[in-house]
């Protein structure tokens, strides 16, 4: 029993011993799991001041801090992930301030281009004077943009028209000038604390382009007074290219303006051209003088009126015979190179005949489209040599030709001062080529590959009824009364 005693005590003393090891591996776990807990509320709030201390300082990283707060499931859970959002933050503002600098700095040169819409006063044909200009632009500037556009004001610009006294049709003559402006911008990015300042050094070159040709001279003079055109630009003629002269002769019908800008436009094309107008009229046209403003055209406008005995006659009358006279009177008196052609207002023209007739020394022929039953009046070409003309009329004439289908030289028309075109109708163009004699068919020159092509066509326009008159008691205070002044009736 004794022995039994022992031993229990024994084995109690054992299990005694083993409680208290198991006492003491739980005490041990549970300083543990709070030395943890510790060292991560410890960390947490260490991360929550760096945390807040970067919202402080870095602006530009808040709202990349928003997002994650609204993404997470609970306050606490947003700052355990703000080490994450720490570091996102710090790569985000990183990313910008590079893509930033580069956006400034990848392009140190800018082109500007600037378009400059001005309303002058007074308006040449070539090299334009403008005065009295009035203009308002709208600038739109960006430092981002590689670009500056000008943007002009069409309120403030309609605001000035009609406001001229002598104007035509009650608007006012107006000249646009378009210039180009190249920008060269260098550009140095300096960042600080979020905070980027841009200097700027701007050099500006600057290159206008006018209307008026290079080979051209122009220079004020006092003309057509009496239509409200105080100056105008004249024609100097430059020795190279040789000066063209076209003279064109016109009279009031419903087509005239229309005629005029057709052909005017064309002429405009070609360079180191004088355009004389000439109207069967005895004093000059408002209308006719602001369309020839407008196209731009050097040009000078006369009057030559066809006789009265001509104008009586019930037969044919010789229209535009007087209008030529005039232009070889002007050509002999004012000019000494070059080359003259008669050019219609109703016909058609490829612009490459201006320039091969350009280099003539006497005379030169060539086919014209669209004339009598033939369909084209041409010279008769034969192993290279003029053997005789091709038209639906011949009529006993020695130059059966149309009068757009030659040109003379200034040079050889100047050494035969009786050259000149009788008034006789049908026989314009054979009795001036007449007058220019001596001349021989083997001096002629053959221009548009040596009459095989097709250059000028005598296209015509259609006849139109003069306007009816307009009711002004109807369409008062409209734009009917200012386009009713620009309507041409006989």
């Amino acid at each position: 029993m004794k022995g039994n005693y022992i031993n229990l005590s024994t084995h109690s003393g054992i299990n005694g011993a083993s409680g208290n090891g198991n006492g003491n591996g739980k005490m041990s776990l549970g300083k543990s799991i709070k030395m943890y807990l510790t060292i991560f509320i410890a960390t947490t709030c260490i991360y929550m001041v760096l945390y807040q201390y970067h919202i402080s300082r870095e602006p530009f990283a808040a709202a990349e801090v928003v997002k994650h707060q609204e993404k997470s499931s609970s306050y606490i859970a947003s700052y355990l992930w703000s080490p994450i959002s720490l570091l996102m933050a710090n790569s985000s503002s990183n990313i910008n301030t590079k893509s930033t600098t580069t956006s400034t700095t990848i392009a140190p040169i800018t082109r500007t281009t600037t378009t400059t819409t001005t309303t002058a006063g007074t308006v040449g044909s070539v090299g334009q004077k403008v005065g009295g200009a009035s203009s308002a632009s709208i600038r739109m500037v960006s430092l981002a943009a590689t670009e500056a556009t000008f943007i002009s004001s069409s309120s403030e610009l309609r605001s000035g028209l009609g406001s001229e006294s002598g104007s035509v049709g009650g608007y006012q003559k107006t000249a646009t000038t378009k210039t180009s402006t190249t920008t060269r911008t260098t550009t140095t990015t300096t960042a600080t604390a979020g905070v980027l300042a841009t200097t700027i050094k701007l050099t500006t070159t600057t290159k206008a382009k006018t209307s008026a040709k290079t080979s051209a001279v122009a220079t004020p003079t006092a003309s057509h007074s009496e239509n409200g055109q105080k100056t105008r630009p004249t024609f100097v003629a430059a020795s190279e290219p040789p000066p063209l002269y076209i003279i064109t002769p016109t009279y009031r019908r419903p087509e005239q303006l229309a005629e005029l800008t057709r052909l005017g436009y064309t002429l405009k094309h070609v360079v180191n051209l004088l355009w004389l107008v000439i109207e069967d009229a005895n004093k000059t046209n408002p209308l006719v003088a602001h369309t020839l403003d407008r196209i731009g055209v050097p040009y000078e406008y006369m009057v030559a009126p066809m006789p009265e005995k001509y104008k009586q006659t019930k037969r044919a009358k010789p229209r535009g015979v007087s209008n030529r006279n005039r232009g070889l009177e002007y050509l002999r008196h004012n000019a000494t190179e070059g080359v003259l052609y008669f050019a219609d207002d109703d016909n058609t023209y490829d612009i490459s005949i201006f320039e091969q007739m350009r280099y003539i020394t006497k005379v030169a022929m060539w086919p014209v489209g669209l004339v009598t039953k033939t369909g084209v009046s041409s010279p008769i070409i034969q192993g290279g040599k003029l053997v005789g003309f091709y038209d639906g009329w011949i009529g006993g004439r020695r130059y059966p030709v149309d009068m757009a289908g030659f040109a003379v030289s200034v040079k050889f028309l100047k050494e035969r001062p009786k050259a000149q075109m009788p008034f006789k109708p049908g026989y314009e163009e054979d009795g001036f080529l007449r007058s220019l004699a001596p001349l021989d068919n083997k001096e002629i020159e053959l221009l548009a590959d040596e009459c095989r092509d097709i250059l000028t066509w005598h296209t015509q326009t259609k006849k139109n009824a003069p306007a009816q008159a307009l009711n002004r008691t109807r369409y008062k205070n409209t734009n009917l009364e200012y386009i009713d002044k620009l309507l041409v009736r006989p």
